[in-house]
C-alpha cells in the first residue's frame, strides 16, 4: 500500500506546485516586461536621438501596456488606467502603432461603455 501511495504523493505533490508556479508566471512576467520598459525608457532618456532605441522604447511600453491592460493580478481600474497611459506615452513617440491606438480605443471604449471619465 505504501508504495502506491509514495508516487501517488509526489505525482500530486509535483502537479500542485507546478500549477502554483503556472499561476505566478503572468505576475512575473509583467515585472520583467516592467523592468524592460523602465530600462529602455532610461535608454532613451539618454539618448533620444537614436532612432533604433526610440523603436525599441515604444516596442518596449506597447508591450508592456499590453501586459498591464490584461493582467488578470491587477484591479481593472489599476489595470485600464496604467495601460491607456503607457499606450499614450507610446503614441507621442510613434502616433501611427497600430497596437497602441487599437488598444488605447478599446481601453476608451470600455470606460465610456460604463458611463465614466476616460483617465488623462
Amino acid at each position: 500500500m505504501r508504495q502506491i501511495l509514495r508516487p501517488t504523493v509526489l505525482t500530486l505533490t509535483l502537479a500542485f506546485v507546478t500549477l502554483a508556479f503556472a499561476q505566478l508566471k503572468p505576475a512575473n512576467s509583467l515585472l520583467t516586461l516592467e523592468k524592460v520598459y523602465k530600462s529602455t525608457k532610461a535608454t532613451f532618456q539618454k539618448q533620444p536621438k537614436s532612432a533604433k532605441i526610440r523603436t525599441q522604447y515604444v516596442a518596449a511600453t506597447v508591450k508592456f501596456g499590453t501586459a498591464t491592460m490584461n493582467a488578470d493580478s491587477l484591479a481593472p481600474r489599476v489595470k485600464y488606467a496604467g495601460a491607456l497611459r503607457l499606450y499614450r506615452e507610446a503614441l507621442k513617440l510613434d502616433p501611427k502603432n497600430s497596437e497602441a491606438l487599437k488598444n488605447k480605443k478599446l481601453i476608451e471604449d470600455i470606460y465610456k461603455s460604463m458611463g465614466r471619465e476616460i483617465p488623462k
